[in-house]
């Protein structure tokens, strides 16, 4: 079911394109929005006087449009993960119904789609290209307008939603105890979301402690605690991930915790957060046979393989995903998409973030063309690629990791549910590990072992 903006009817304003062409920047009251045909809405039009409060977001988009199709997982991803946090988002064309209508059943899509065929909507905007994306405020201004690319930043910006995985992680530790179930969760999700595979756990640490612990550019010293848990000297742990876990369970205790903080202040290598917010997930909200049928229901199909994967489930639930007709024919046709996704993504990793393309000038040509990178984010320098724009989505070197491990693990059970089989859950890390290997083998024979680029000293 879509999101619901409130169904007050309010009549949509005639203004002229002309008249908001001089005025659509941000800051810039937006301009009304209206379609001659709604997809995956249910209720009364929505209009941005309906949807007052909340943040809108607008897809200017079409099936015609390469780059617009291609950025569609991304769109509806945001649909998912923020539609309960405030955001509505709705992806505007001029196609008529029927065009999109196909499209967005055999692709699972349930954001809301308006066909605009009469331009009333595309016309005030002054779409000059396609995909153009439009972040709108809850106070019904223009907060961003870019690409679908660099949507997410600018939707949490204007929902007011902390992004920083370091924030995350405090916040999530904060939570752990509160009585609301929602509020819990919520942490949960966050945290998962933006975890990374290379968190520096230290300077999340020194960041935590008191500040009287921390002098400028050293390390920790003894913090005073009670004489009932006397402070000890920091010892560097020879397991963060269960000193982490530790720290978390006794975060409402200061003197456990700072404890906890200075060890982990010792921590010389980052660790992998995103594995500890999964495994915490999967602990405190295992994925069950009520959240697999509404999820179903809502024909979320990939939030199910995720649920899946990072919360593995009873048998019974996993036996009931595998005779969900509609979900295996889902599973059938984006199987080979998710594999060449965890492919394209180690390509990054190993070549292009790695800086060591390969070096014969035709080997490289069709390396860049079997990548397909349709853009590119680089450092502040200018001298290295820290982001790859990959089927839509922009992948950063320090999320590949866990982009590969992720792609791979839903191909993996995409497979087995398309055959009717109960996922392999207690192999998955071991089916990933080997389906990862087998493509790198694949990858090197084609294109070489990657030798990272080495600048001759100037003489």
């Amino acid at each position: 079911m879509a999101t619901r903006c409130s169904l007050a009817s309010v009549a949509v304003l005639a203004l002229t394109a002309s008249a908001f062409a001089q005025t659509l920047e941000v800051g810039a009251e937006a301009p009304p929005i209206a379609a001659a045909e709604w997809l995956n809405w249910q209720g009364e039009a929505p209009t941005l006087a309906s949807c007052k409060g909340r943040v809108v977001m607008l897809e200017f988009w079409g099936t015609w449009c390469g780059p617009c199709v291609r950025a569609m997982p991304a769109i509806q991803k945001l649909h998912d993960r923020y539609r309960d946090r405030g955001l509505t988002v709705l992806a505007i064309s001029y196609e008529p119904k029927a065009t999109m209508e196909p499209f967005l059943k055999q692709n699972a899509y349930t954001m809301p789609v308006g066909s605009d065929p009469e331009k009333k909507t595309i016309a005030p905007y002054a779409i000059r290209s396609w995909p153009t994306t439009v972040i709108i405020d809850k106070d019904g201004k223009i907060a961003h307008i870019g690409s679908p690319y660099d949507a997410e930043a600018a939707v949490e910006k204007a929902l007011g939603i902390e992004a920083g995985e370091g924030a995350l992680l405090t916040a999530f530790f904060a939570d752990q105890k509160a009585t609301d179930k929602q509020k819990r969760r919520d942490a949960f999700d966050r945290l998962v979301e933006k975890a990374t595979t290379s968190f520096d756990v230290a300077s999340w640490a020194r960041s935590q402690l008191p500040p009287e612990s921390v002098p400028e550019g050293g390390a920790p010293t003894p913090v005073p605690v009670p004489a009932s848990a006397p402070a000890k000297a920091a010892v560097r742990p020879a397991d963060p991930l269960a000193t982490l876990r530790k720290c978390g369970e006794t975060w409402s205790d200061a003197a456990q915790r700072t404890q906890a903080l200075r060890q982990l202040a010792e921590v010389t290598a980052p660790i992998d957060l995103a594995a500890f917010a999964q495994q915490a997930m999967a602990k405190a909200f295992p994925f069950d046979a009520n959240e697999l049928q509404a999820l179903l229901k809502d024909k979320k199909y990939a939030a199910v393989l995720d649920a899946i994967g990072q919360r593995p489930p009873a048998a019974a639930v996993l036996s009931a995903a595998a005779k969900n007709a509609d979900l295996a024919a889902f599973c059938k046709t984006k199987e080979s998409d998710a594999r060449a996704m965890a492919r394209k993504g180690l390509m990054a990793q190993r070549w292009m973030f790695a800086n060591a393309l390969p070096r014969d000038e035709k080997l490289n040509r069709a390396f860049q063309g079997d990548l397909a990178a349709s853009g590119m984010a680089m450092s502040d320098d200018r001298k290295s690629i820290i982001g790859l724009l990959l089927g839509g989505e922009m992948v950063h070197r320090d999320h590949v990791a866990s982009y590969i491990r992720d792609h791979f693990a839903r191909a993996l059970l995409m497979s087995d549910l398309a055959n009717g089989k109960p996922p392999r859950v207690k192999e998955l890390p071991k089916l990933v590990e080997q389906a990862t290997e087998d493509a790198v083998r694949e990858l090197e024979s084609k294109y070489g072992k990657p030798e990272p680029f080495v600048p001759k000293p100037e003489k």
